[in-house]
């Protein structure tokens, strides 16, 4: 059995800030590093903290996590990319407990960046359809309301998409880091109905963060250009 990799987002991921694989006919990108095309692993981790949120019979229920790092592979055509490993750590939510978030099924799967600069915004886009395989897993504790573990369940069922930053765009979203970056604004997952879903999860939940995008395992300045 493989091993389960932690998530904050799917997104989920995001997540999910660099996952793209998808036809070519549709990406219209070239992706360089330190000016060079760039083919090869990159490495999403989070500048502050991400928060995911939601709403159920149990009110707001809202998880902030301290450390996300999301693993993936991309094409410098924005196209072939594969999101293959996530880690994160230290999260707590409003109800004075814990939560613990797995991605199954790992690869992710089905994205594209393009090149989708907006004046005194964003500079490309990755673009996310709903992925089959995406199973997010959210197990919660919350001692408020006397409740010692929920188990929640989210999938990707409408497409997302996320702005990307170049590494000197003077509009990104955390100024004093000098890396390309990805913005997760209010993207969701909705809640799967395998296996029966508990009605007490909330039916969506929205993460919200800010993220810093590197080459790995050497380090460069990434770009995504026409």
């Amino acid at each position: 059995m493989k091993k389960l990799r932690r998530i904050a987002v799917p997104a989920l991921g995001a997540t999910a800030l660099v996952m793209a694989s998808a036809t070519a006919a549709l990406a219209s990108a070239t992706i360089t590093s330190n000016g060079v095309a760039y083919s090869g692993d990159v490495r999403a981790s989070n500048l502050g903290n991400a928060t995911i949120s939601g709403v159920s019979t149990l009110g707001a229920i809202i998880t902030t996590c301290t450390s996300a790092t999301l693993d993936a592979y991309i094409n410098s055509n924005g196209t072939g990319g594969v999101l293959n490993g996530v880690t994160i750590s230290g999260c707590t939510n409003n109800k004075g407990g814990t939560t613990t978030i797995t991605a199954l099924n790992l690869p992710y799967s089905g994205g594209t960046v393009n090149h989708a600069p907006v004046a005194g915004g964003r500079d490309a886009t990755l673009t996310i359809p709903p992925n089959a395989p995406s199973h997010v897993q959210a197990v919660l504790t919350l001692p408020s309301l006397g409740i010692p573990s929920l188990t929640c369940h989210y999938t990707l069922t409408t497409t997302l998409t996320l702005d990307l930053y170049n590494h000197n765009s003077a509009n990104k979203p955390v100024a004093g880091n000098a890396q390309a970056q990805g913005k997760l604004n209010g993207q969701s997952l909705q809640r799967r109905t395998s296996p029966a879903p508990d009605a007490r999860c909330p039916a969506s939940v929205a993460a919200n963060g800010n993220f810093q995008i590197v080459p790995t395992p050497t380090a460069g300045l990434l770009a995504v250009g026409p």
